[in-house]
């Protein structure tokens, strides 16, 4: 009998441990799109794709009026001119390719690069809350499938120490 107590003593005591420990949540994308830097962010890669657009819609017009001249003079043209003419418009076409292409690399580089120093400003703002609450965890509501109505929110500190 007495080995049975103890046993179940046992098993209770990282029970008894894991009660005390105090668990945090809060909501990364609701912090992150309510920052100025994130904004900012936003404001940089937009003209970035504003100005891979007008590119791109240059090279659509330069494909546009090789075509249509193609088109209206095929009939006319001497086979080798006809050859040399759809090759320049099939080098159009690859030079849009691959242009839209480095320009998507480049434009998720330049997400990456822009976000990588909010993400750090907000980590560093998780873990000081984090030792001023004695939270022994802070998870992240957008990953979390289900979190109690009494567990604790962490968004408003957060948000108050980054100062938005």
């Amino acid at each position: 009998m007495f080995k049975k107590i103890v046993l179940f003593a046992i098993l209770l005591l990282p029970v008894g441990t894991f009660a005390q420990e105090k668990i945090a949540y809060f909501n990364s994308a609701e912090v992150i799109t309510t920052m100025p830097e994130y904004t900012q962010m936003q404001d940089s890669i937009q003209k970035t794709q504003a100005a891979v657009q007008s590119e791109l819609l240059i090279l659509e017009e330069e494909y546009k009026k090789k075509y249509e001249a193609f088109m209206a003079d095929a009939d006319k043209l001497v086979e080798t001119i006809k050859v040399r003419r759809m090759q320049e418009i099939q080098d159009i076409e690859q030079r849009a390719a691959t242009f839209q292409e480095q320009s998507q690399k480049q434009l998720q580089q330049l997400y990456e690069q822009l976000l990588a120093p909010i993400q750090q400003k907000v980590r560093e703002a998780i873990q000081t809350v984090g030792v001023e609450n004695n939270f022994t965890y802070i998870l992240d509501a957008v990953s979390l499938l289900y979190y109690s109505p009494s567990a604790s929110d962490a968004t408003p500190l957060v948000k108050k120490k980054l100062g938005i």
